[in-house]
């Protein structure tokens, strides 16, 4: 048995599948592509696929991450040709490398995502405005987020220690593109999209929250003391 590691995108119109319909997409052009797939036990056995960090629906993205187990070693190069010759426009395998079978899972390695998110204002804004709006509202040492979990039970968190990073890349008429860097994974998964919010409800910035754009550039794990993308940190 053999194990791939896989980096592929998520644009365009595929942006606007959910994670179930994803796992469908990518399982029909395994099978297309004729790959011996290594299936699961029990009375519903199914491929064994594993992905680093699911995406909202409408969040398109440059750095996603799978792993596929097969039963027959196939070349790497080949692997990614014939599943790009299966896969819809807009999901495109870019990198494959085979890795130990025993890795750790994915979602378990993964702790940081980096996005782009574009923003439109409902008045103008000047650069050094936001600025100091986006240095005061990072400067709050807890931010609370009514999270609701199973069976619509409501709890507070503390989403603080998961925001990463926050800065203005632009910044022309009513529009605003900031790069924020959330945790990611096990160990805490913060989508940037509640970042704005709690933004906009802390800070009063004029914001129309219904035209978020929000696009991940790339998924991080860490080998030591250095941040590395998966494809890069596991062996």
């Amino acid at each position: 048995m053999y194990k791939i590691l896989v980096k592929f995108t998520k644009q365009d119109r595929m942006k606007f599948l959910s994670h179930l319909e994803l796992i469908r997409v990518v399982e029909r052009a395994l099978r297309r592509a004729d790959i011996a797939l290594k299936f699961s036990q029990g009375f519903n056995p199914h491929p064994k696929i594993s992905f680093a960090a699911p995406l909202a629906v409408g969040v398109s993205s440059e750095g996603e991450y799978l792993t596929v187990e097969i039963e027959e070693k196939i070349d790497s190069n080949d692997f990614q040709k014939k599943l790009n010759m299966e896969l819809p426009k807009g999901i495109k395998f870019i990198k494959c490398k085979y890795v130990d079978t025993k890795t750790k899972s994915l979602m378990s390695i993964v702790e940081d995502s980096t996005y782009v998110v574009k923003c439109y204002t409902q008045r103008d804004y000047q650069y050094n405005e936001i600025s100091r709006i986006l240095e005061k509202f990072l400067q709050r040492n807890e931010i609370f987020y009514e999270k609701v979990g199973k069976k619509n039970k409501v709890r507070t968190v503390d989403i603080r220690k998961h925001i990463k990073e926050a800065i203005i890349l632009a910044l022309e008429d009513k529009e605003i593109i900031f790069k924020i860097t959330t945790s990611t994974g096990s160990q805490g998964n913060l989508k940037p999209e509640i970042v704005i919010e709690k933004l906009v409800e802390l800070e009063g910035v004029a914001m129309d929250l219904e035209k978020l754009r929000v696009h991940r550039l790339e998924t991080f794990s860490s080998k030591g003391d250095r941040k590395l993308i998966p494809i890069d940190s596991i062996i």
